[in-house]
């Protein structure tokens, strides 16, 4: 039987040799390479980003810079109908942001049409199961990638311009049906401004690294306001992730897969303990058949320290990535191995929280990692590739269990709301500092959270709400997001479990605002007017 590398070079198109000459070299042992990503097909017409940029994505000590990232989709959007940027929005200091869409002819000419297939699917309200299933006929999965959350992890923003390359040009049965299966779409930064200082302080300080015992680190800091932490912004605070939301609840895709760099080689989140329960099971489910098929896949193409478990858990729900399963998405993350930077170099695994090994022989990691190892920009390039295509891949053989278990998660948020007590959050009336109250209504309702203001007192088994309460009913899509945000954690209690990051983070308590829940089922009948945003006025008042 083929694999991946004869099915490509099978298909009568041209390859790079070039390439597939400098690949083998910046690669620093053969298992880091895979027959996914060994060649590069060539397209008349269709610039490779060696074309615009004078260098192959993994060349050694070299960096993007985002001016420059932008400038490579561009070109690909003008010279192939499979590729179409959007601007999204502004950074904070002004460079433009952008999602990049790749998939076959037909799926970019209909972008808006699949948009509304997946709108449907993301508010079963006004939509029967038999309906639900005509939709699905005819929608395709949009997977979306998120590249340079991490300013010091730069590695992502580099590989996704061959992946959209390669996505776009390349006639291989495996990529031929993910272009035709699946519609890709790519944050190629998300913080712009962060990237290029980044990027800056490579060429002025990083280039001549040569051990990770001799490095100069990071910059003191890379993002506007926000340096590591952005993918903490629980509130949606920063420009950059707000525009990522909005993009999310404007598109829906039913896969949202955020890509970062830390422990060795490649470690795929399958969503371990502690889990939040208000999210779907089928959460749970989702993530390590994903993690575990690309496991398989990797450990198959002999590609060692690929693993699923161990690593980080899904209590907090504060990450950039949680935005899809706080949404009824799935969640995906990768930490590829890194040097920071773009040098090649020798590099030791560090060992987990409490000792725990990385490079041990487990159920989870059937391949383990070396203890010390020659790395290179190449060498993670290969690795996220590969799994990223491999995700794809698997995306591609199922594209109606993807679309039905998201439309599926988003019919049981809402049945939840009916059926299981609480029923709704009350902020009640007449609180000191209406600014808080603005606060809390506002976060909801930027992520995409139904509130509405009472018309009349609301009299309810546990009190009596004046007029002019705010109601957020639970029988809605993200009413589980609801929970999540203004209910109090129950850490389970086991002694055995810690968490990656925060355990507590209910809003009511951090914003200083009266927040009620009901157990009482009559108030989804209670009449309200949807709040869109709450704009207090001031006054002043005596002499």
């Amino acid at each position: 039987m083929a694999g991946p590398a004869q099915e490509a070079l099978g298909t009568g198109q041209p390859q790079d040799e070039e390439f597939a000459k400098l690949v083998r070299e910046w690669t620093t042992r053969p298992e880091f390479l895979s027959p996914l990503v060994d060649h590069l097909p060539k397209a008349a017409g269709i610039p490779s980003p060696k074309d615009v940029l004078g260098h192959h994505v993994g060349q050694p000590k070299t960096l993007t810079y985002y001016a420059d990232l932008l400038k490579y989709y561009r070109a690909l959007d003008a010279a192939s109908p499979r590729v179409k940027v959007l601007t999204v929005g502004r950074s904070d200091e002004g460079r433009e942001c952008v999602v990049v869409f790749i998939g076959s002819e037909e799926s970019i000419a209909g972008l808006e049409r699949y948009r509304g297939y997946l709108g449907r699917l993301a508010d079963p309200r006004g939509i029967s199961d038999a309906e639900a299933r005509d939709v699905m006929a005819k929608a395709k999965p949009l997977y979306h990638f998120i590249g340079g959350l991490h300013c010091n992890e730069p590695g992502p923003s580099e590989m996704l311009m061959e992946l959209a390359y390669r996505l776009a040009v390349e006639e291989s049965p495996l990529v031929a049906a993910i272009r035709d299966k699946v519609i890709v779409s790519i944050t190629p930064a998300a913080d712009p401004d962060g990237r290029d200082r980044f990027v800056d302080w490579h060429y002025a300080y990083k280039i001549d690294e040569t051990s990770e015992d001799l490095s100069y680190g990071d910059p003191p800091y890379w993002g506007k306001y926000v340096r590591h932490d952005n993918n903490r912004d629980i509130n949606f605070s920063q420009l950059t992730t707000r525009l990522i939301l909005d993009w999310y609840l404007a598109w829906h895709p039913p896969i949202v897969h955020d890509l970062h760099e830390s422990v060795a080689f490649l470690y795929t989140m399958s969503g371990q303990s502690p889990q939040d329960p208000h999210l779907d099971p089928i959460h749970y489910g989702e993530m390590p058949w994903f993690a575990n098929f690309e496991m398989a896949q990797m450990t198959k193409y002999g590609m060692p320290g690929v693993w699923t478990h161990a690593y980080a858990d899904m209590w907090y729900p504060g990450y950039l990535m949680r935005l899809a399963s706080n949404h009824n998405s799935m969640m995906r993350m990768y930490e590829t191995f890194s040097s920071f930077g773009a040098n090649t170099m020798k590099m030791k695994v560090v060992e987990g929280w409490g000792g725990a090994s990385r490079t041990s022989r487990e159920w989870y990691r059937p391949l383990p990692a070396y203890k010390e190892v020659v790395w290179s920009l190449r060498n993670n390039t290969n690795y996220m590739e590969t799994a990223a295509l491999t995700a794809l891949q698997l995306t591609a053989a199922f594209p109606e269990v993807v679309l039905d278990n998201f439309y599926r998660k988003s019919r049981n948020a809402v049945e939840a709301g009916k059926r299981l007590a609480p029923f709704a959050y009350v902020v009640p009336a007449g609180q000191l500092d209406p600014t808080r109250v603005a606060f809390l209504v506002n976060n909801l309702r930027i992520q995409g959270i139904e509130v509405g203001r009472a018309e009349s007192d609301v009299m309810l088994a546990d009190g009596t709400f004046a007029a002019g309460s705010y109601v957020v009913k639970l029988d809605q899509p993200y009413g589980p997001l609801a929970r999540i945000l203004l209910g109090k954690q129950d850490f389970p209690d086991d002694p055995g479990l810690r968490t990656y990051d925060d355990t507590g983070w209910t809003m009511g308590l951090d914003a200083h605002v009266d927040v009620r829940e009901t157990a009482d089922r009559t108030v989804l009948d209670a009449p309200v007017t949807p709040v869109d945003r709450l704009r207090p006025q001031g006054r002043v008042t005596g002499p």
